[in-house]
């Protein structure tokens, strides 16, 4: 079972985030992306990062400790030429959203197998782009199977 559920815990993330209505409200689905971002991403954007597994193996149990970072990135929301709202703020708010759809939460991966998820390492800084801002977590899941 331990083998490939990094691929299942990554798919199962980025399917949940698609689909909440709380992320897609703030970013489109169609702007949160696996690892590989387009070169001209339509912001806010999400994008899931590296991923790390370890492997859990005891008596009748086989399974995995899968890690991934969730970063989302914002820039001032305009309306009208206006600012409305900072990229810190806004960029904190979808890291808000982010955290309601996944913190203390369960994926069930295409096996059918149950990954209790949290996340840890949440952060909120300046990004390296003029007037952006990028937030981030830690995402970490862990996949039992007897």
């Amino acid at each position: 079972m331990a083998v490939g559920i990094e691929r299942l815990v990554r798919r199962a993330a980025l399917a949940k985030l698609k689909n909440d209505a709380g992320v897609t409200d703030l970013v489109s689905a169609a702007s949160i992306y696996p690892q590989a971002v387009p070169n001209e991403p339509t912001w806010p954007f999400i994008k899931l990062g590296p991923t790390g597994t370890l492997r859990l193996r005891a008596a009748k149990v086989n399974g995995g400790t899968v890690s991934l970072d969730v970063h989302a990135f914002a820039r001032d929301r305009q309306v009208d030429g206006q600012t409305v709202e900072t990229a810190e703020d806004h960029a904190s708010r979808i890291g808000a959203a982010i955290e309601t759809a996944l913190a203390d939460n369960h994926l069930t991966l295409d096996g059918g197998e149950d990954a209790r998820i949290e996340l840890s390492d949440i952060r909120l800084m300046q990004d390296q782009e003029p007037d952006a801002f990028h937030w981030f977590a830690q995402l970490n899941a862990r996949v039992l199977a007897a």
